[in-house]
């Protein structure tokens, strides 16, 4: 095998096995969720794999809509299809097949021919697994104009675009968006009492999912801020354990990814341009982290828009830069089992 050969029969469709799935699932329970809810389930009945929304990880008072649980569903569809062709398994996806069960996101099936080499697949489901969400300030160096025009043509298709809001009074209103709606979620405690209650502390709780406060950065009291868009800030109840050292004067690019409309199918394929982006800034060995305060209600998305004067809707934020650090320095975010979110439908 050469990586690019087919290992099946040109008109022969590869068989989606249990054990194929399983581990294809292993990838694609890699990709960050909202809080790190994983609000997943896939189903695999003969050759068909479905994926459904797990509406029991749905957040009530951060995502009353399902947007942000959708896009989580999203990144992690296409970490499945990568997965499986990397393993050989040509593929073909269809997005919301089935009007009447909303819940129902998308079913794949295999098929006999792939235009994506293996190989590329693979390399792409190496950067999958060596990813994390990297919370800490970057570097000072800014991403160099190749690479952003590379991130700007692989995130964009015809569901969704990004746009990088980089000239400095852009810049501004987008951190002034940005910060508003993180202190107006900060000043409702329900919103606060439900992050907390998706913090973990591994030395008391038993981790499978949530937030663990290794991953989470800690600044001393009064100390400046290293941004002026900020992250969400997870110190709710918990100090979290990445130490941000003063001073750092970093310049993250800031990538906005936009669809024409603002509806579930729209929030699944931001979610899929959101993990594209992802993986190919960590074959560029940048690091990555998403921003979705400004972006987790309706009323937030339109105000933002409108402030922007962007044409399409913004449905993500993701921060890239140069890592400080090897990203492979951060803890690993725990994940629940390929097996915990598989159900296999009894052979008949």
């Amino acid at each position: 095998m050469t990586g690019t050969e087919p290992a099946w029969d040109d008109d022969e469709p590869a068989h989606l096995g249990t054990d194929a799935v399983l581990a294809a699932l292993d990838v694609a329970v890699r990709a960050p969720s909202i809080h790190n809810t994983q609000p997943w389930r896939w189903r695999l009945a003969g050759d068909r794999l479905t994926l459904s929304a797990d509406r029991s990880r749905q957040l009530p008072v951060i995502d009353p809509d399902g947007h942000s649980l959708l896009i989580s569903c999203g990144a992690a569809l296409y970490l499945s299809e990568i997965a499986l062709r990397a393993a050989g398994c040509p593929i073909r996806t269809t997005v919301l097949p089935d009007p009447s069960n909303p819940n129902l996101l998308a079913t794949t099936i295999p098929t006999a021919r792939d235009t994506q080499p293996r190989s590329q697949a693979s390399e792409q489901v190496a950067a999958a697994l060596r990813r994390r969400c990297d919370r800490r300030p970057f570097t000072g160096a800014a991403v160099s104009q190749d690479h952003l025009e590379l991130l700007r043509r692989l995130g964009s298709d015809s569901h969704a675009r990004v746009d990088f809001p980089d000239r400095a009074d852009r810049h501004v209103e987008l951190a002034v968006a940005v910060s508003w709606a993180d202190r107006t979620e900060r000043n409702d405690k329900a919103y606060l009492a439900e992050l907390h209650r998706w913090l973990r502390d591994p030395d008391v709780h038993a981790v499978a999912d949530g937030i663990p406060v290794g991953v989470i950065p800690h600044l001393a009291t009064g100390a400046p801020r290293h941004t002026d868009v900020p992250l969400r800030d997870f110190e709710v109840g918990l100090t979290g354990k990445q130490l941000i050292e003063h001073g750092v004067d970093e310049h993250p690019l800031i990538v906005v990814i936009l669809t024409d409309g603002d509806e579930p199918r729209d929030h699944l394929y931001a979610g899929i341009a959101m993990m594209r982006l992802m993986v190919q800034a960590d074959l560029l060995g940048l690091a990555s982290c998403p921003m979705s305060q400004a972006v987790d209600y309706p009323a937030f998305r339109a105000r933002l828009q409108g402030r922007m004067g962007w044409i399409g809707r913004p449905q993500m934020m993701l921060r890239i830069g140069h890592p400080a650090s090897p990203i492979i320095d951060l803890p690993r975010t725990p994940r629940r089992p390929a097996a915990e979110v598989l159900d296999v439908a009894p052979v008949v």
